[in-house]
């Protein structure tokens, strides 16, 4: 018998446990590594547009946010936590006898993260991965967004219609004990307000005679 392995508890049993705890631990130490700032995303323009000539039919936008990553969130990455970012875009119709209705919505997910052994960036989305040696070439792949598919071309043809766009960091796809409470997720929180986007006059006779 070993006599510095405690009796009772085999190796592969504690290669198990620290498996499971080493993740735990990882986080708990980013959320006490010092204080976080809350980070702004800021729409700097947006357009929606109807399909183009070899496109298939539909309601495009294109969009451009800026931000700056908190730095936690920049060191949790290096420790090998994954950042997912959200494109979410409504749709709606006013009613005057009722609440407005939704057209359509639709979300657009980009995955951020960094390899520790090939030490570069990858931006993942739509089946699709993009690899780079830093992070400022990376990021414009998250703060901006063309030729998004939203809804059918004819979807916001007529009047009375509403679009909005948002963006955001999924914290629900950050690690459990860093999903703290909603007071104290703001330092871990890279959001935007709803935007209204502009209808162009092209979009709103989409399908006329």
């Amino acid at each position: 018998m070993n006599p510095h392995r405690p009796a009772g508890m085999h190796l592969p049993c504690v290669q198990r446990l620290s498996a499971l705890v080493a993740p735990l631990l990882l986080a708990a130490a980013l959320l006490c590594a010092g204080p976080a700032s809350a980070a702004r995303a800021e729409l700097m323009g947006a357009a929606l547009s109807i399909d183009e000539p070899g496109e298939p039919p539909g309601l495009f936008i294109e969009a451009h946010y800026e931000f700056d990553l908190p730095l936690p969130l920049i060191d949790a990455m290096h420790r090998g936590i994954a950042l997912y970012f959200t494109y979410e875009f409504d749709l709606s119709k006013s009613r005057w006898y009722w609440f407005d209705r939704d057209v359509a919505t639709s979300t657009f997910n980009i995955r951020l993260s960094f390899n520790p052994l090939t030490r570069r960036y990858a931006v993942s989305y739509s089946g699709i991965s993009l690899n780079f040696d830093s992070l400022d070439e990376a990021l414009p792949y998250i703060k901006n967004i063309r030729r998004w598919r939203v809804a059918d071309s004819t979807a916001a043809a007529g009047s009375g219609f509403t679009a909005e766009l948002r963006f955001y960091l999924d914290a629900g796809k950050l690690p459990k004990p860093m999903q703290v409470t909603n007071h104290d997720s703001v330092d871990w929180t890279v959001e935007s307000d709803w935007s209204a986007i502009r209808i162009p006059a092209e979009v709103a006779q989409a399908g006329g005679e």
